[in-house]
């Protein structure tokens, strides 16, 4: 698949749903939504997807509830569901995370950290290669977040997310904001992580706002980006071959919406400044 480049976008949320269809000025590029506030759906939500639609202004699913590493089995109904949904609107790739949030029926309302060995690399490629194979969409994987490792891990974690992708054929959306709040929480050298990364693979980024909590950052989304999440993703834009998709997170405390598209007009001038042949 060749890796469309859809821009610079945000997120779907609900508190702009007026904005949008007053259409009072501007909109994004591409919008990002979260497919299980939109399954089955009606009303206003279904007003502001279909009028998007007939813009022809691209969307992209972004899911939270795959839980596509946990050893538990896929759930059918959620995936049928969801190939409905992304044929609804017709998105060129879909994503969730490198988590798991369900366990023997039992949700964790968290996306929590995967054991990085060859085990676990071995389950979850099984698992992406059936998911993409059931919604017929080119899938993205991306790393989260998280708080502490596991002893049982063996594996670095970007060499366990290069080996996935390679092994189940899918891509990264890589979050610059989760690898920056990492770093800083767990001693990773963030712009290692970028070098390590196969950027071959990647096909969108997030950034994000998060929290300094004093003795570790909190991944809120609910800020504005700081300037050291931002001189990372300038780091990866000069990094990566080809042009990637950006998408501007803002999941709580969320601003008006010209303030959110601000931040999404930072980050195309950024990539403005690189010289892509």
């Amino acid at each position: 698949m060749q890796k469309k480049f859809l821009g610079h976008g945000i997120g779907l949320r609900r508190k702009h749903y007026k904005v949008i269809l007053e259409n009072r000025g501007e909109l994004p590029e591409w919008f990002e939504v979260v497919p299980e506030n939109f399954m089955g759906f009606g009303g206003k939500s279904r007003q502001v997807i279909d009028l998007l639609i007939d813009q022809k202004i691209p969307l992209i699913s972004h899911g939270v509830g795959l839980s596509i590493g946990s050893p538990d089995p896929l759930d059918a109904k959620y995936v049928k569901s969801l190939k409905e949904f992304t044929q609804y609107i017709d998105c060129p790739w879909f994503s969730d995370h490198l988590c798991f949030s369900s366990l023997s029926s039992h949700h964790y309302h968290d996306l929590l950290p995967v054991i990085l060995n060859q085990s676990s690399l071995e389950t979850i490629s099984d698992k992406i290669k059936a998911v993409q194979d059931q919604v017929q969409r080119p899938f993205a994987i991306e790393n989260i977040s998280y708080y502490g490792t596991s002893s049982h891990n063996t594996l670095r974690e970007w060499d366990f997310i290069n080996e996935l992708t390679h092994k189940s054929d899918c891509f990264i959306l890589l979050d610059i904001n989760n690898i920056f709040v990492n770093s800083k929480n767990l001693n990773i050298n963030a712009h290692e992580f970028i070098d390590q990364i196969d950027l071959n693979r990647v096909i969108q980024t997030h950034l994000a706002g998060h929290k300094d909590k004093g003795d570790y950052l909190l991944d809120t989304h609910g800020d504005f980006v700081c300037h050291e999440v931002w001189d990372l993703y300038e780091y990866f834009l000069e990094k990566c071959p080809h042009k990637v998709s950006t998408l501007i997170e803002w999941d709580h405390n969320i601003p008006a919406f010209d303030i959110v598209l601000s931040e999404a007009q930072k980050a195309r001038n950024y990539f403005e400044k690189i010289n892509y042949e």
